[in-house]
């Protein structure tokens, strides 16, 4: 698939070498594509999206953390693919990317390792990232902290006769392809909303839309901004709902009990303000039912602004493009970008979404009629890639978990209560061939007991 065309603005643009930043420049280097073969029962391992800032972070320390012992536990060479987004420098423009690795020391250490046993790392550039391309001292510091080959794309070829084409995802992504990667004047739209506009809308609602740069979803924010105004702004006001039946049962009718007994003449006033007070409750009942539904379809209304797709149909570019590979004779297509991991199986090959190792925020389900939660959790997933041995076919694996993150107010901590529906720990959700995909159903998604079921299944599909 071509990538989205957009306008061509080279004419304004500044064409001369001494216009261009320092150490901007053609990487002879860094390759449009590269081909990697993958020996006989080795294994790949592929990641993306880490977005590791300039400074480390509990975040991205736990990240680099589970990534270096998965490397560190493979004692013979393996194949490591950076699949794009690894280091921020878009959010962090004037950012050193030996910064960045300085102070993720760790996963810089255990991926140098992995070349010291004979394996290899290839870093395929992403938007966030894209300095890569033209960026001389960026490169090679990269190269020189991880010993990984920077490319724009690969080409993995397994023993068996299996191709897989490696692509970080954003030039099939209208909103941030370039262009021209080469060129550091060309900056598409998702550019300037990370730099420009993101940032001054968390400023704005920096009490309750803090987590926007974060959504899994960014066409999603019609539906995050309703669901955080109904659990962030109107909540906090609301506590006389459950004030006022609390001060009516353990204050008022007591006390009426106690003037009934006190003076038995006055027992019909007693019993008429009895009445007033149940009457009371059974109104402020039916105002909450009314809050209820009205914050329901206000988030319906609002969320309904969305301006393309949403969740996994983010990935829909990203499988057209898979059909494409396949049909010309390749067995998978790999990306990242959307931070949505995926694995489905497609015709006799298969699409990948390595997902993310940074934090995301994303919709929980809470009980019917209620808008769901926006939790903030660190999504850690990867995928793992195993040649056969002896002509024998490749296998695909999907890892994956996500660890909640502080942040959320005690309203929708009560509201999602028990709901989130990830494990904390990487563990498989799916495998290529023979299954099950993921996500087999919207549902695992926001759902615990359709997840657990799926990996019930998964792990029957696992036992011999």
């Amino acid at each position: 698939m071509a990538p989205p065309s957009r306008t061509d603005n080279s004419a304004s643009r500044l064409d001369t070498a001494d216009q261009l930043p320092a150490g901007a420049g053609p990487l002879p280097d860094v390759a449009d594509r590269i081909e990697v073969p993958v020996p006989a029962g080795g294994t790949v391992l592929a990641v993306s999206d880490l977005h590791l800032p300039p400074h480390r972070t509990g975040v991205s320390g736990r990240c680099c953390e589970v990534i270096a012992r998965r490397l560190e536990s493979e004692a013979g060479p393996i194949t490591v693919v950076l699949a794009g987004d690894i280091v921020e420098l878009l959010a962090f423009p004037g950012t050193d990317a030996n910064d960045i690795l300085t102070a993720h020391q760790d996963l810089c250490d255990a991926l140098a390792g992995v070349t010291a046993r004979g394996g290899q790392v290839i870093y395929t550039a992403g938007n966030h990232d894209g300095d890569l391309a033209w960026d001389a001292q960026a490169a090679k510091a990269v190269r020189d902290a991880t010993g990984a080959r920077v490319c724009l794309a690969a080409d993995l070829r397994f023993p068996g006769g299996e191709l897989v084409r490696v692509e970080h995802g954003h030039q099939i992504d209208p909103y941030n392809c370039f262009h021209d990667p080469r060129n550091p004047l060309d900056t598409p739209l998702g550019h300037h909303i990370v730099r420009e506009v993101i940032p001054k809308i968390e400023w704005l609602g920096r009490d309750w839309l803090n987590g926007a740069h974060e959504m899994a979803d960014p066409v999603d924010f019609p539906s995050f901004l309703a669901s955080r105004l109904v659990y962030r702004k109107l909540a906090r006001h609301l506590w006389w709902i459950v004030a006022l039946p609390l001060v009516l049962f353990f204050v008022v009718l007591p006390a009426l009990g106690y003037v009934r007994d006190r003076y038995p003449d006055a027992g019909s006033v007693v019993h008429d303000a009895e009445i007033l007070a149940y009457g009371a409750v059974v109104d402020i009942v039916l105002i909450a039912l009314i809050v209820m539904i009205v914050s329901r379809r206000a988030w319906t209304s609002i969320s309904a602004l969305a301006l393309s797709e949403r969740g996994y149909g983010q990935n829909s570019a990203a499988r057209e493009r898979a059909d494409e590979l396949i049909a010309q004779g390749y067995t998978g297509y790999l990306s990242g970008h959307t931070h949505h991991p995926e694995l489905h199986a497609h015709g006799d090959g298969f699409y990948a979404n390595t997902g993310s190792g940074t934090s995301v925020v994303e919709a929980i389900d809470t009980m019917r009629l209620m808008p769901p939660v926006y939790l903030r959790t660190q999504q850690l997933s990867w995928l793992e890639m195993s040649a056969g041995a002896d002509d024998a076919p490749m296998s695909v694996r999907l890892q994956s978990a996500r660890v909640e993150l502080p942040g959320a107010t005690p309203t929708e901590r009560f509201m999602s209560a028990a709901r989130n529906p990830h494990s904390s720990e990487p563990r498989a959700v799916a495998n290529w061939p023979g299954g099950p995909d993921w996500p087999a159903h919207p549902r695992h998604l926001r759902n615990r007991r359709h997840l657990h079921k799926h990996l019930r299944e998964h792990d029957a599909a696992e036992t011999p």
